[in-house]
């Protein structure tokens, strides 16, 4: 392995060479072309408490985690466009984004989705696309636009949530003026694995294409430092005309949203709600409109959202950051039947709920040193659901977090959103471990494999969290924890946007 490193160490400092060499002949290539350059980044190194790698705690059955000193991953988005020509007063743009996410264990950590210790990282191809503007007569600033993008994300910055989010390949106009506002039409895709039974009965995965209709009317004022934002998105399973399972597999579903802005404060405040049908509830709580299950057994279920956050300096010396969200899936009769599969009683409850509150206030000592406190908690009511417990009437497990953090920061300037940022940070979290009359919310073997190795309350106390997308995994909880639940953690990180 080292020899193989120095190998391609070597190979690209002789590849940088070459690249140098070659500006000149590649600036007059691109004649007036200027390349921007934009992106995001996060890295740091961490360590628990009681020994091992930093751990990062997010609540079983929650699509998000509070993330001031609670991300365990190096992550990067470069981010290159250019326009390409302005000829006839147009202008058509090129955007390109390379992401790449490594679980900072290494120097040489290549891509990978393996258990190999320098593989197991991951390398995305996020946006390419093509934006072109004043080429519709009448209308100077629409832009017309085709390829892969992220397209007009809502999110909360305190725990990474996009709550609106139908990015991928696709198409659209944007930016028509209507007078009163401005209105988007975009035609976009997602191919995510849905599950359902066939014909016979039989359990079956399957990628099913699906397409998102999304109309937007944004940028109504209703007063100078009031705004209203309007959305529909409907969605369906798109399989091919040919295939089997076709019937069972091109459901659909809508997505409704409404949002208001308020800008107070030096900051803004920012007040949504949200109602999705059908597939467009598939991935239950943490739905954005993009991922569809378009499955049979998501029919007749519902979703409802509230949310509240924002940022605003409350004084020249303190900065604040906050969210408070409630979404809650009503799953049909049908689709809990359809949820219990063969030999797993797991199963859908009548409804699954997840709260989220958290806030983020930030002390300056001098522009460029400040103290952040950040405090979150998340439950999800029926993260898990048994329909075999308490005398088959079924039971559901609710799992909590609570999160607290100091960190000390270094930045160029104070405010919430100034990066780039140097953070050094301790971490404490305390969670609800599943009870003991439960059995562990995992599939039979992997039950089994837990209960050998470790002991039940162990295991139990693990099950409590989610790690999706943590950089964080059972075992490590496990090992470092026991049959505690509750830790803490330090380290130091940066992060950084341009």
């Amino acid at each position: 392995m080292i020899q193989i490193q120095s190998t391609l160490s070597a190979l690209g400092r002789s590849i940088g060479v070459i690249s140098l060499a070659s500006l000149p002949a590649l600036s007059w290539a691109f004649e007036e072309v200027n390349v921007d350059f934009h992106g995001y980044a996060r890295s740091g190194v961490g360590r628990s408490a009681e020994g091992g790698d930093q751990a990062c705690f997010k609540a079983a059955g929650a699509p998000a985690k509070y993330r001031l000193g609670n991300e365990c991953e190096t992550y990067t988005e470069l981010k290159f466009g250019a326009e390409l020509s302005n000829d006839n007063n147009t202008s058509f743009r090129l955007d390109t984004n390379i992401a790449y996410k490594v679980y900072q264990n290494n120097d040489w950590e290549m891509p990978g989705m393996g258990d190999d210790y320098y593989g197991n990282n991951e390398f995305a191809l996020r946006e390419v696309n093509l934006q072109a503007t004043n080429i519709i007569e009448g209308m100077p600033e629409a832009m017309l636009w085709a390829g892969k993008r992220f397209y007009q994300r809502h999110d909360v910055h305190m725990n990474d949530w996009y709550y609106w989010d139908v990015s991928g390949p696709g198409a659209g106009i944007q930016d028509i003026d209507i007078g009163i506002g401005k209105f988007d039409i975009a035609w976009l895709r997602h191919t995510p694995i849905v599950e359902y039974f066939d014909s016979s009965g039989s359990y079956e995965k399957q990628a099913v294409e699906t397409d998102v209709i999304d109309l937007r009317l944004k940028d109504l004022r209703l007063m100078d430092n009031l705004s209203l934002e309007l959305g529909i998105d409907y969605g369906k399973g798109n399989p091919p005309d040919k295939y089997e399972s076709k019937e069972a597999l091109d459901k659909d579903g809508w997505m409704l949203t409404a949002e208001l802005t308020w800008e107070v404060l030096d900051g803004f405040n920012k007040f949504a709600v949200q109602y999705a049908s059908d597939g467009m509830t598939g991935p239950g709580v943490g739905s954005t409109g993009r991922d569809i299950v378009s499955a049979e057994w998501y029919k007749g279920n519902k979703l409802f959202r509230v949310l509240d956050h924002g940022s605003f300096s409350l004084s020249d010396q303190m900065d604040i950051m906050y969210v408070a969200a409630w979404t809650q899936v009503e799953y049909d009769e049908e689709a809990q039947r359809l949820s219990g599969l063969p030999d797993d009683p797991l199963s859908l409850p009548d409804k699954r709920t997840w709260i989220t509150a958290g806030i983020r206030p930030i002390w300056k000592w001098t522009e460029i040193t400040s103290t952040a406190i950040e405090l979150g908690w998340d439950k999800v009511e029926n993260a898990f659901y048994d329909s075999s417990l308490n005398g088959g009437k079924g039971q559901g497990f609710d799992s909590q977090v609570t999160k607290f953090t100091i960190a000390q920061q270094f930045h160029p300037k104070f405010g919430a959103f100034v990066r780039p940022v140097i953070r050094v940070f301790a971490t404490y979290a305390k969670w609800d471990g599943i009870e003991d009359d439960w059995k562990l919310p995992t599939e039979t073997d992997e039950n089994a494999k837990c209960t050998a190795t470790y002991s039940a309350d162990e295991c139990y106390s693990a099950a409590g969290l989610g790690y999706f997308d943590t950089g964080t995994s059972a075992t490590q909880i496990i090992r470092t924890f026991g049959a505690e639940t509750d830790g803490w953690t330090y380290g130091v990180h940066f992060e950084a946007w341009w």
